[in-house]
């Protein structure tokens, strides 16, 4: 069964699906935004991974089409393993810094500035000398 879907059934996206994939993303881009931190919570590698959920539930059914449910069953699934995975527990946003670094932006913006002021202080004692 697995082989058969693999080789001979190739899905593509309906019209319905593609509008939704895009209603996903742009909502998955907006759900951690804010002006403060600008933390991306969705880059083109999960749009990839969100089309590429959406054509396996559809070759699961043996189905030509991904339809809008298959794209709203892999954007839930998606957003069980981010939650999991990239959830901030100090703020309850996604922030996919965590995922590609293992800091949160927060701590990241944090370090850079520890790291200025490191930097102002040689500075001013290179300066006093």
């Amino acid at each position: 069964y697995i082989s058969f879907a693999r080789q001979k059934v190739l899905p593509v996206l309906t019209p319905e699906a593609q509008d939704e994939v895009i209603d996903v993303y742009v909502g998955l881009r907006r759900m951690g935004y804010n002006l403060q931190n600008k933390v991306v919570t969705a880059t083109p590698r999960q749009l990839e991974s969100l089309i590429r959920i959406a054509e396996a539930l559809a070759r699961m059914r043996l189905s030509p089409d991904v339809t809008r449910d298959d794209v709203l069953e892999a954007k839930r699934l998606m957003q069980v393993a981010t939650l999991t995975a990239a959830t901030n527990p100090s703020t309850g946003q996604i922030d996919m810094d965590l995922l590609t670094t293992g800091q949160t932006s927060q701590e990241r913006i944090r370090l850079e500035q520890q790291i200025a002021i490191v930097k102002e202080v040689i500075v001013q004692q290179k300066n006093a000398s």
